[in-house]
């Protein structure tokens, strides 16, 4: 009897991840034409240029208020804690960047989310210009400081690497 409850438990789990995937997959695409941004006064946005000067790729915390004055920081968060982090792919001028919320290993499976779409824009010398459908970022890479300055619809943003270091002594979650 217990095998056959197990083994309808993970027909039904498998219904529902399927069922997600159908929705997700039927969902009506976004379009590629985007509104302008408002706050394109505060910086004019660079020219695509094909040439970066900076390589921008690795983690980054970010914030608006509190910027620390560290080149990098280093963080060794507790065994079961991923903090936020902003994680960017640079090719050539191209950049891409996921927003990676903070989480906790709790041992207990969590809900099948869509996999994240990045953010894409551009490095042109120093200048950053990142926009999706609701966020404009407009950054200059600070060589003296190696942050990432300027706004974020707008409004002050910065941007620090970062390295996680992970503590080697940690239980894995079951």
């Amino acid at each position: 009897m217990e095998t056959t409850s197990h083994t309808a438990g993970a027909t039904m789990r498998t219904l529902i991840l399927l069922a997600a995937c159908a929705a997700a997959c039927s969902a009506p695409a976004r379009s590629a034409a985007r509104a302008p941004a408002a706050d394109t006064a505060t910086r004019p946005a660079p020219v695509r240029g094909g040439h970066a000067g900076v390589d921008l790729s690795g983690s980054w915390v970010t914030g608006s208020t509190g910027e620390p004055a560290a080149t990098r920081i280093e963080l060794q968060p507790q065994c079961n804690y991923t903090p936020g982090f902003w994680e960017l792919q640079q090719s050539g001028d191209t950049l891409r960047a996921w927003r990676i919320p903070e989480s906790y290993a709790r041992g207990v499976a969590t809900p099948v989310t869509a996999p994240s779409i990045p953010a894409e824009g551009m490095v042109s010398g120093m200048d950053v210009v990142i926009g999706t459908a609701g966020s404009r970022y407009q950054l200059r890479y600070d060589s003296t400081s190696g942050h990432l300055h300027g706004t974020l619809n707008g409004a002050p943003f910065w941007a620090v690497r970062v390295d996680i270091v992970r503590r080697r002594d940690c239980i894995p979650v079951p």
